[in-house]
């Protein structure tokens, strides 16, 4: 019976590289990612857009690439997360992985809505918090790579 665990564990890996590999990939296509910002974050045609003619402040800017590549980071553990909980329903059939489905769905779903790009795409600026926005991200991917972390041991 001993043998069982073992060869599940060496089945997954562990969790020391999956953990870092997810947030390596995230921060990877989010860099890329934010190398497609809009046309409403910059200049629009005639100088028009939703910074008239002098387009948007490097530091805004830096902000912004900031906020797409953390939100990207936040979109890729919360995706890994939602694999693991199909495996654990899939192995299992427990309930308790149904429910955590089910609020990790939502959590993308929200991500997806409020992802800076797409926000950029239909003309809507999420410059109105600046900072907090960093910080707000930095707590989000904490909890999410603790989540992660704690289910695949």
């Amino acid at each position: 019976m001993s043998l069982q665990p073992a060869t599940n564990k060496a089945r997954r890996g562990p969790p020391r590289l999956l953990v870092p590999l997810v947030l390596a990939v995230g921060v990877l296509v989010g860099i890329l990612l934010s190398y497609s910002v809009p046309v409403p974050y910059g200049f629009g045609p005639n100088g028009s857009g939703p910074f008239g003619p002098f387009g948007p402040t490097d530091q805004f800017r830096n902000l912004l690439i900031l906020h797409i590549v953390l939100s990207t980071v936040s979109i890729a553990l919360l995706v890994a997360i939602i694999a693991v909980y199909l495996r654990i329903y899939a192995d299992t059939g427990a309930r308790f992985a149904l429910g955590i489905l089910v609020v990790m769905f939502a959590l993308l779903i929200q991500s997806f809505f409020q992802y800076p790009l797409l926000l950029g795409f239909v003309g809507r600026i999420a410059n109105e918090f600046g900072p907090y926005l960093t910080i707000s991200d930095i707590f989000t991917i904490g909890a999410y790579t603790v989540l992660l972390y704690l289910s695949l041991e």
